[in-house]
């Protein structure tokens, strides 16, 4: 059995969102801007919205109970699913109510990915060696970025090794990855 620290080691980091009480975002660290491209043109995705409302409209606020918290699951730009956790942050000068709302945006990822052959199926699908690493890398729903500083490669080299596992899995995203690697295998 693994250990609880090689777990958290293994795990990305969470997308982070802070809104005003307006619901005009504050922060976006690089996880949530991954997740959320519409953010960089200045439009807040609607399950954000529809988070923050319910947590307003319950009054949530740090000094009330821990089920002021709300949560989402939904659909990823990679096709991966993740889940979004809404939390009240109440501004100093008032406690009472909730200024500020913290979301938490983190992938989920399916156990079913961590019992797949990547080698096998790197043969399958004629992959080098390092497109294999990318492919189970994609699986976990890691980004580009991530994927770069995981391989000690650049982001650009990356993109490239995606291009070709695309081509040769016959897929046109990386939603059309997972979606293949979810399929039952051919008998």
């Amino acid at each position: 059995m693994r250990s609880y620290l090689d777990i958290v080691k293994g795990r990305s980091s969470p997308g982070i969102l802070i809104l005003d009480a307006k619901n005009s975002l504050v922060y976006a660290n690089g996880q949530a801007l991954d997740h959320f491209p519409c953010l960089r043109k200045g439009r807040l995705p609607s399950e954000v919205s529809e988070l923050c409302r319910g947590i307003r409209s319950r009054g949530g606020s740090p000094a009330g109970p821990q089920d002021s918290a709300a949560s989402l699951v939904v659909d990823s730009v990679s096709g991966l699913p993740f889940s979004l956790r809404a939390f009240p942050i109440a501004e100093r000068r008032s406690a009472k109510t909730a200024g500020y709302v913290m979301v938490l945006v983190e992938k989920i990822v399916d156990r079913h990915f961590a019992e797949l052959d990547f080698d096998g199926l790197g043969r399958q699908y004629g992959l080098s060696k390092r497109e294999t690493e990318v492919l189970g890398l994609i699986s976990k729903g890691i980004s580009n970025l991530e994927i770069a500083g995981k391989l000690f490669i650049s982001e650009y080299t990356v993109k490239d090794h995606i291009k070709k596992i695309l081509s040769k899995m016959n897929v046109g995203s990386r939603s059309g990855i997972i979606a293949t690697l979810l399929q039952p295998p051919p008998k």
